[in-house]
């Protein structure tokens, strides 16, 4: 545990093995709206299906999920084939507070490059009412670009993350 009283958090493919602690997975009803939880995810992310489903965990326990879908279809939102879209991402209400989140997105560009890659952009989506989520986003990293997508439950903003490695200037 570090000093400020949070853990280790780390990011994590799931396994089968990992389901029972998603059914015991947290959310408050205001937060779910936004959301897949998590039990029902994976159901989606069969192995071939060009989606991952991933655990954020503190000191080895399950606080986190979200799904890394990268299949040819799956970004509607723009022309980049080589993007992924980031997606049912949620944290566990009893690790809320203690910088999981913030701690998971840090990891996550290393995690897609690791695990996927030839893919160059990370987007996702968040409803334009739900302030909180933009203003972790961005302090992570992702841009608003002004994109905007008609979602089942209104209007959701497209964030980007870009996973190119910065050109080093060269010396002269």
């Amino acid at each position: 545990m570090k000093a400020d009283g949070s853990g280790i958090v780390k990011l994590k493919v799931y396994e089968p093995r990992d389901f029972p602690a998603l059914l015991q997975y947290v959310l408050p009803e205001e937060q779910a709206i936004y959301t897949t939880m998590p039990a029902v995810a994976v159901k989606v992310c069969r192995k071939g299906e060009d989606k991952l489903a991933v655990l954020i965990t503190e000191d080895e326990m399950t606080a986190g999920f979200f799904v890394v879908d990268y299949g040819p279809e799956s970004n509607i939102y723009t022309g980049n084939e080589e993007a992924v879209i980031f997606k049912s991402f949620s944290i566990d209400q009893r690790y809320q507070g203690r910088k999981v989140a913030v701690q998971a997105l840090y990891l996550l560009p290393e995690f897609v490059k690791r695990a996927i890659p030839y893919k160059n952009e990370i987007l996702l989506t968040v409803h334009h009412t739900n302030i909180p989520a933009r203003n972790l986003y961005i302090k992570c990293g992702f841009k608003d670009k002004g994109i905007k997508f008609a979602g089942e439950s209104g209007e959701e903003l497209v964030f980007h993350q870009s996973l190119h490695m910065p050109k080093s200037k060269k010396m002269v």
